[in-house]
């Protein structure tokens, strides 16, 4: 077993390496009996430079969540005009989830963790918001009339949707690509949104 780095101020932070470093923690120890010492230790990355990247605890926990939103922007962006709403939002969610593969070994973990406890459940909603605004604003774009509303809500049920997806696959031993559970899933989805269907 390799010992955990020593506390130290490395020029550039790999944010991704502080994720996997405290899932495992929080694992292992809970997330609510763990503090930034903890972490320090767990991570290698002393407490100062944990305080000044990031303002929570639970702000680690969710630190997948801006990437994954920056590449549902970019699938969406480069999604053309002919290709039907429902198969281009599809592809775009399946593209934002991380195909990195110590990220899908934790992914069940980190599912369990956002799920069960309270103080990140809490702040699901706001995370996630970023993400259903960029869906929400393709919609609108797509579906020329339709009011904001309705774009947020279909946005956000298909955030939904894509975190059931999640959770099914981890709690059915996570085995396969996460991503395929999450294309099965919103293929329920497809007929259901307007403009998805040849006319």
């Amino acid at each position: 077993m390799t010992q955990p780095r020593r506390p130290g101020r490395p020029s550039v932070l790999d944010t991704s390496a502080v994720s996997v470093g405290a899932l495992r923690l929080w694992t292992d120890r809970g997330f609510a009996t763990t503090g930034w010492s903890d972490l320090a230790e767990a991570t290698g990355i002393s407490t100062r430079t944990l305080l000044r990247h990031f303002s929570s605890r639970s702000d680690i926990a969710w630190i997948g969540v801006a990437p994954a939103t920056e590449r549902l922007r970019e699938a969406l962006a480069g999604a053309g005009a002919e290709e039907l709403p429902a198969v281009v939002v599809r592809t775009a969610i399946v593209e934002s989830v991380s195909r990195d593969a110590r990220i899908q070994e934790l992914a069940p973990d980190w599912l369990r963790l956002i799920s069960s406890e309270p103080e990140l459940a809490a702040t699901a909603a706001r995370i996630y918001q970023p993400w259903i605004d960029t869906l929400s604003g393709y919609l609108g774009d797509r579906l020329p009339g339709s009011p904001a509303p309705i774009c947020r809500a279909i946005a956000t049920a298909y955030q939904s949707a894509t975190f059931a997806a999640l959770i099914e696959w981890a709690e059915s031993g996570a085995t396969g690509d996460c991503t395929d559970s999450v294309d099965r899933m919103l293929r329920w989805m497809d007929p259901h949104l307007p403009g998805s269907t040849p006319n």
